[in-house]
């Protein structure tokens, strides 16, 4: 094999670019701790000029039309293209700059995603997470609407009792973002009630209560339902088509 079609071969495997790809990640978390050396500078641009070989080779060998179908091919090159201000980090200086190359570099990271290209049967999960994500659209924007208008009501009547968690609108929403999550969901109330009068802490309770019950456990579960529903529904029709393939196929042979 001459030099020109072993650069192909290596840069066209799938698995040997995802071995690269992991590898990049570990240097990328490794050197936080050596943010400032040089070596890694140099180690880095060497993963960018790779990634930027493996575009290039790829569309040689396929033609830019065959390269652009591969979703994970467009996924690839807009994760390089992103990358690739990067090389000119050890000439900039500034300071605000060089955070913004070093955040750009680090969306390298993501190509990690390659290794769920050789999940098995990944296309199929692929498409009946979309349809599950169909399917369960109408609800999430219920639920972000209900979310939004929790958020604004909590502000209006609580934010001069308790300003740290809803002293404005966007607070307010993380705040009550957080509580239909479950993340500390009884110390809100603990904190309105600390800071009011004991009438306007029991009705708190209480009212955050109803709305950690409906929001929260029977809001979070009917997405979650209708989400694996759809799914599982989609694999069933699925199973069933072939089973009225074999049915028919079946009859076709009593028939003979």
């Amino acid at each position: 094999m001459d030099k020109k079609n072993a650069i192909q071969s290596f840069f066209t495997n799938d698995r040997k670019m995802l071995s690269i790809v992991l590898v990049n990640t570990l240097i990328i978390f490794v050197g936080g701790f050596f943010i400032d050396s040089n070596l890694f500078e140099w180690v880095d641009n060497l993963f960018t000029l790779l990634f930027l070989t493996e575009a290039i080779v790829k569309i040689s060998t396929y033609g830019w039309e065959e390269y652009w179908k591969d979703g994970w091919n467009r996924f690839d090159f807009i994760l390089m293209v992103v990358a690739l201000p990067s090389l000119l980090n050890p000439l900039v200086d500034m300071d605000l700059s060089t955070n913004v190359l070093l955040s750009l570099r680090t969306l390298r990271i993501f190509k990690s995603f390659r290794l769920f290209k050789f999940i098995p049967h990944i296309d199929g999960l692929l498409k009946g997470f979309k349809v599950a994500a169909r399917a369960s659209l109408i609800v999430i924007i219920a639920f972000v609407v209900i979310v939004f208008v929790t958020s604004i009501l909590a502000y209006a009547l609580y934010s001069k009792v308790v300003p740290d968690l809803f002293g404005n609108p966007g607070v307010s929403l993380y705040t009550i973002f957080r509580y239909f999550s479950g993340d500390d969901w009884g110390a809100v109330p603990v904190r309105i009630a600390q800071n009011s009068s004991d009438l306007v802490g029991h009705l708190s309770r209480a009212g955050f209560a109803i709305i950690f019950f409906f929001g929260g456990i029977l809001g979070v579960s009917l997405v979650n339902s209708i989400f694996v529903d759809a799914m599982a529904g989609d694999n069933n029709e699925k199973l069933m088509k072939k089973l009225e393939d074999l049915e028919k196929k079946l009859e076709e042979l009593k028939k003979d």
